[in-house]
């Protein structure tokens, strides 16, 4: 029985007794059917004294089946024959009822054939008798099934389930926030929310967000940073809702976590992957290109001029033969250099290409890879200059570096002017050699500069005197210098000229 009717019940019962014994029947009779529960009274004997409208409605009989005398038998028996306790036999239903009053059960609940639930609760007046009251209890007993429900739901939710009051202090705290956060229920309740954001700057972020919380707006975070006990660092997707008053006012927060760690890590994994996969998808492009075209420039210039050769060699004077063969030679050693990179390169994608270091000297392969340029300089008129310290003893793969010092020579001589210069110095500095390529030539744009080793991008430029280019080079010196623990990096400024320079561990 709530509060109310209960004190209304003892202020009626107090004006009643006050009145004289003829009137007290009628002002009781008044007096109940104002009261929001049911009421019936009854003597010692159990005979229906008074009773009102509310009991009658409540338990959906006719208003003629109360009369005044009526034993409490032929009421409960009224009862159990139309079917108020449910199926069985109306005398066992009637004499079962009956017990339970006799030996002085004065509270009980019915749950009725419709659904409804019925409390009775009774109590013995000090001038004797009895007095029942009866209420439809349904809907608060179902409101506490669906509490009961959804705390043992929230007790056992994976989810961080927690709620705050208005200015920001954690009220309740279930396992699943336990687990994700590694506080205990005891450790968090009664301690500030912020708590639980860990940077100065995630406590910033989440103040914001929560002032537009307790202003009755519900907001949901995908990927927010927490920080665990243990100092760790992991990402959830949070949900904050207010919690309102019957008057529309918030009055507390809820808040409801998932940890997004894994699965944040798992998208980027994929995000990578495709990344990678569409970079192996522009290399491939990229690398059919090459064959396609620049493998085919060479081998059209070598076809050309032998077939002139071949049919032409009686007639042609000594000197035009000479510059045919020169020209065939230089088709030659474009082609082999070429195919040379094409088949490093490749053999670096599929992991076949493996470094074998061992100590030499960096200027032998210096003049080497000079001599192997020694034509193109010289049909330019370039001059090649050479500064180099004592002891440039490396540890490195000597054919790998010769590689990247050929394609890094070879592209000076290229894009530089007729009667230019470019220079190659070499010294030791801490633990690294340092090999610098330096030119006077036409230098790149900074656009250029920024993607020169994307092999993919297919970004390639003609030398100055329209010498073919693939990109490929390039890209293959950068991954071959990382192979050997080094760093290659460039400056360049258009129409100044360019600067290569790639370290390479000291071996001494």
């Amino acid at each position: 029985m709530n509060h109310s009717a209960s004190g209304a019940i003892k202020k009626i019962g107090a004006k009643i007794t006050s009145l004289p014994v003829t009137d007290r029947a009628l002002m009781l009779e008044q007096s109940l059917d104002h009261l929001p529960v049911g009421v019936t009274v009854y003597d010692e004997n159990f005979e229906l004294l008074a009773w009102n409208k509310t009991v009658v409605e409540i338990l959906r009989t006719p208003p003629d089946v109360f009369r005044k005398g009526m034993p409490v038998r032929e009421l409960v028996h009224h009862m159990a024959v139309t079917g108020f306790y449910g199926e069985g036999d109306s005398e066992q239903l009637t004499n079962h009822r009956l017990r339970q009053m006799g030996e002085g059960a004065l509270t009980w609940e019915e749950k009725l054939k419709d659904g409804r639930i019925l409390e009775f609760r009774g109590s013995r007046p000090p001038d004797g008798g009895y007095v029942y009251i009866t209420q439809d209890v349904t809907a608060q007993r179902q409101a506490e099934s669906a509490t009961k429900e959804l705390a043992t739901i929230i007790s056992s939710s994976d989810a961080s389930i927690l709620s705050l009051s208005p200015d920001g202090v954690i009220t309740s705290w279930n396992a699943g926030a336990e687990h994700l956060y590694g506080y205990t229920a005891e450790e968090a309740i009664g301690q500030p929310f912020r708590q639980l954001s860990g940077s100065q700057a995630e406590i910033d972020a989440q103040n914001s967000i929560w002032q537009r919380v307790v202003h009755g707006e519900t907001i949901k975070q995908e990927a927010t940073r927490r920080t665990h006990k243990d100092g760790r660092s992991f990402y959830i997707s949070l949900t904050m809702s207010p919690i309102l008053n019957d008057d529309g006012e918030v009055v507390g927060v809820s808040g409801i976590a998932h940890d997004v760690t894994e699965r944040l890590e798992a998208e980027q994994a994929l995000a990578k992957q495709r990344d990678e996969l569409e970079s192996l998808n522009r290399q491939k492009n990229r690398l059919f290109s090459i064959i396609a075209h620049d493998l085919r420039t060479p081998f059209n210039s070598l076809l050309g001029f032998s077939e002139i050769l071949s049919e032409n060699a009686a007639d042609l004077a000594p000197a035009d033969v000479s510059e045919y063969a020169r020209m065939m030679h230089q088709s030659a050693a474009q082609a082999n250099a070429l195919l040379e990179n094409l088949l490093d390169w490749s053999r670096l994608q599929m992991g076949g290409l493996q470094s074998e270091p061992r100590p030499f000297d960096v200027a032998v392969a210096i003049e080497k890879a000079l001599s192997f340029n020694a034509a193109g300089a010289a049909a330019k008129n370039i001059m090649t200059e050479r500064l180099e310290s004592p002891l440039l003893t490396v540890l490195a793969d000597p054919q790998m570096v010769e590689t990247v010092l050929r394609n890094l020579i070879g592209n000076a001589v290229k894009f530089t002017e007729r009667d230019g210069i470019v220079s190659i110095e070499a010294h030791r500095e801490g633990g690294e050699v340092i090999v610098t390529i330096r030119d006077n030539g036409i230098g790149m744009p900074p656009e250029r500069l920024a993607h020169l080793f994307e092999f993919e991008t297919g970004a390639s430029t003609a030398g100055t005197d329209g010498e073919k280019g693939t990109g490929l080079g390039l890209q293959l010196c950068k991954e071959l210098i990382d192979l050997q623990g080094g760093s290659l990096s460039v400056e360049s400024t258009l129409g100044q000229g360019s600067t290569f320079r790639f370290t390479l561990p000291s071996a001494i």
